[in-house]
């Protein structure tokens, strides 16, 4: 779910910042550019490891525009998830078609299709709608929920991840 990968990015700099500072400047650009974004193979970028160590920054080679470019190889920590991995996630919507759930930055639906049979929407209380199994059970908002990731697509814009709690020790967990 989480690793360490090292990645390259070119980063531009503008004559304005052009002084000793050079190097903190392209750190901090390119923390600003690739955290929060998401690598198509390698997952959501969490963040970028910033020390000496973590990252190595190339000559700049000044543009015909003025900037000047950056060649950066960085260390960084990745979310990727994978197809068939179990993960705790917490229920943000309720829909009649099923419920959307949060695992940190990214979101997981979970089609009513891929919830036990017993499972049935209520939307008794518009405000809080939620699934129903028998008297103690449910499924609303701000539950915590274990479940299997059955699909997972990944482009440079987007995570999208099916979820399923049919299987044993999947579902709510109570607290």
């Amino acid at each position: 779910m989480f690793f360490t990968v090292t990645l390259n990015h070119n980063v531009h700099v503008d004559p304005i910042n052009f002084h000793n500072e050079i190097n903190t400047i392209v750190r901090y650009q390119l923390c600003k550019e690739v955290e929060g974004t998401i690598d198509e193979e390698h997952g959501y970028i969490v963040a970028v490891d910033t020390s000496e160590q973590g990252m190595q920054v190339g000559p700049g080679v000044l543009l015909d525009t003025g900037p000047a470019s950056f060649h950066v190889k960085y260390r960084a920590l990745v979310l990727r998830p994978f197809e068939d991995e179990s993960i705790d996630a917490l229920i943000s919507k309720v829909t009649q078609m099923g419920v959307f759930a949060n695992v940190g930055p990214l979101e997981v639906f979970v089609s009513k299709e891929n919830m036990p049979d017993s499972y049935k929407y209520d939307d008794s209380n518009p405000m809080q709608p939620k699934f129903v199994a028998g008297t103690d059970d449910s499924l609303m908002d701000g539950d915590l929920i274990r479940l299997v990731m059955r699909g997972v697509r990944i482009t440079n814009t987007k995570i999208e991840i099916i979820g399923d709690i049919t299987a044993s020790f999947m579902g709510k967990i109570s607290a």
